[in-house]
């Protein structure tokens, strides 16, 4: 009889602690499957709206020679203005 009662113990806190575990487990696994799409979406937003660094070194590499040759004409207008002169 004594160990009926403890098998009946021990299948009461394996059912409380089933009835704990179960749900507990689910809304993990919800939440890792969310943050997981969130992510996901997230790098697309990235990679469809935000320059790579080729892309940003291209555009100063650009823009270095753009101000080079505006150097360039300037230092020649002023030249030419003092031959002038």
């Amino acid at each position: 009889m004594e160990l009926t009662n403890w098998l009946l113990v021990i299948v009461g806190i394996v059912g409380v602690l089933l009835t704990i575990a179960v749900p507990l487990i689910a809304y993990l696994n919800s939440v890792v499957h969310k943050t997981s799409n969130e992510l996901s979406n997230h790098k697309t937003h990235v990679a469809e709206n935000y320059a790579t660094k080729n892309d940003v070194k291209d555009l100063g590499d650009r823009m270095e020679r753009q101000m080079q040759a505006g150097f360039d004409n300037l230092k020649q207008l002023l030249t030419n203005k003092d031959k002038a002169a």
